[in-house]
């Protein structure tokens, strides 16, 4: 296992302080819908409140129960990003595969007489 000393350039500084951690997501990188998605999922560990998005970027401040080590906010915010990308991914999936879904759905249903007729 590979550790590293420091974060590397690109990463966010993820300050820790009051029980809180701010940052900001791209929305060029990220839907808002995927954003929103994480955050739900993320809601048992803590609160992620969205802020207004400020052209591309959405400012993100991430709240932790009274109990939470720095070390515990930094995972869960490491975590975070991680399931971000998998919403996103799964979002673009989505979009890219509706028309298909579409077709099979209708061409399923149009088998089946969903009214009963007498």
């Amino acid at each position: 296992m590979v550790r590293m000393e420091r974060e590397p350039e690109s990463a966010p500084h993820l300050a820790f302080q009051n029980g809180i951690i701010q940052t900001t997501i791209d929305l060029r990188s990220y839907r808002l819908t995927a954003v929103q998605k994480t955050a739900y999922r993320y809601a048992d560990r803590c609160t992620a409140i969205l802020g207004a998005s400020d052209q591309h970027l959405l400012p993100v401040t991430f709240l932790f129960p009274p109990s939470t080590v720095e070390s515990a906010a930094r995972e869960a915010v490491r975590q975070f990003f991680q399931e971000l990308l998998d919403q996103e991914l799964r979002e673009q999936i989505g979009s890219e595969t509706h028309a298909i879904r579409s077709l099979l759905l209708a061409h399923a249903f149009s088998k089946t007489d969903l009214i009963r007729r007498d």
